[in-house]
């Protein structure tokens, strides 16, 4: 039995299987849950490819415009029907990673074995996600993210510093596993001199093109966004609904195609969440800065390889803190966001960190639990019925605990034990 889970082939037909119930489900008629490939991504790549408007280039966008790249590309090995070639191209693209992982320098069975475990997870995180895990440009952000963690497992911090950086400049949070080994002051210098150096050549390339101050409209746009339903701090205007309040509820924001509440004070806390999401991420960053300190101070007590360990504990619980700080304290609260947390968690596993049961359990959890929220129960939540926005009020808990649970275990690194 072990033989047959711990075997490529075995492997890569549990991937394609998740892929195909991922398809099928996400076109069941529940819902619109692959609806942005159709209504959004189709649509800008028309504006593109036909109109000539270079969107996050010299035209707003809501992304960093490098996300064009694999919307475009979708759209031109599959005119009018990027839908489908971005579906197949998704799962060609993850069963090639899944051969990576567990294949590039696998140099022993203890090794091998890692790397399948970490290999299922990524499966299991993202068929417990649903739909919505292999339909958004996130996902293109997820696969650039897990090769810079599978980098960084074989040594490689420079090439993990690159591939998350790019993945940074798809979709901004990988920001979060570029802090987890920007923190080491042995090797920081290198680190952001490489983040700068490709960000600096992207944002080049956009100005030749004909670029203007829209390259970094997806930083400076979102200031006029209000609470998105599925934020975990929109819970109380939510359920202001929900108890029969008249000044509070849900409205439909047609510029940016998504659900927000309104109430008193909503639009407050919106302004407010960007500078409270700074401030975790500056804490995160500190203790971070802090258990590298304790390990530099352990040094002579402790053998080299108990401080590897050590560091990778900290890597991980780093990345795994601040992903879930984009997360918990974003006015944005879209189900894919879920999808950042595998991350963290698989480098977690390719890095041996013991004590990871828990957070990979919870990551799981918040999975499921997302998936149930959209689509399942989506149509209830913005009735403002009580049992569906009870299971998103679930969801959002699970969330802070986690957030809670990380920081606990990362201040918990920062003292000599």
């Amino acid at each position: 039995m072990k033989r047959l889970i711990f075997s490529l082939p075995s492997l890569l037909v549990v991937g394609m299987l998740a892929n195909l119930v991922l398809v099928a489900a996400g076109n069941s008629g529940l819902g619109t849950p692959m609806g942005d490939l159709d209504f959004a991504y189709q649509t800008w790549a028309d504006q593109v490819l036909h109109n000539g408007v270079l969107l996050g280039i010299s035209t707003q966008w809501v992304y960093p415009y490098p996300a064009l790249v694999p919307i475009l590309l979708a759209a031109l090995a599959a005119p009018g029907h990027l839908a489908s070639a971005w579906l197949i191209a998704r799962m060609v693209i993850m069963l090639l990673v899944l051969v990576a992982m567990v294949r590039y320098k696998a140099t022993s069975e203890a090794i091998i074995q890692r790397r399948y475990l970490a290999a299922y997870a990524w499966i299991g995180f993202t068929l417990a996600l649903g739909p919505v895990s292999i339909s958004r440009i996130d996902s293109v952000s997820v696969i650039l993210a897990l090769l810079g963690a599978l980098a960084l497992a074989t040594g490689a911090q420079l090439g993990a510093a690159s591939f998350w950086t790019f993945a940074a400049w798809v979709k901004i949070w990988p920001v979060a596993l570029f802090i987890a080994i920007a923190t080491n002051r042995k090797s920081w210098l290198k680190v952001a001199a490489y983040g700068a150096a490709i960000s600096a050549g992207l944002l080049i390339f956009a100005f030749l093109l004909g670029g203007n101050l829209s390259v970094f409209s997806f930083i400076t746009g979102q200031g006029e966004r209000g609470l998105q339903i599925e934020a975990p701090m929109a819970t109380p205007w939510l359920w202001a609904a929900v108890l029969g309040a008249t000044d509070a509820g849900i409205y439909y924001n047609h510029s940016i195609l998504t659900y927000e509440v309104f109430g008193p004070g909503s639009s407050i806390i919106a302004f407010w969440l960007g500078p409270v999401q700074a401030g975790a991420i500056a804490i995160t960053l500190g203790l971070s800065i802090l258990a590298n300190r304790t390990i530099d101070k352990m040094r002579l007590s402790i053998t080299d390889s108990d401080a590897a360990a050590r560091r990778n504990e900290v890597i991980a619980w780093t990345a795994f803190t601040a992903t879930l700080d984009l997360i918990v304290f974003n006015k944005v609260g879209s189900p894919q966001f879920i999808s950042w947390l595998a991350v963290p968690i698989i480098l977690g596993v390719l890095l041996g960190v013991k004590r990871w049961k828990v957070a990979s359990a919870l990551v799981l959890l918040l999975s499921a639990l997302t998936w149930w929220v959209y689509p399942v129960v989506y149509d209830g939540i913005l009735a403002s019925h009580a049992l569906p926005t009870s299971v998103l009020l679930a969801r959002n808990l699970v969330e802070i605990a986690a957030l809670v649970f990380a920081n606990i275990r990362l201040t918990a690194l920062t003292k000599q034990n």
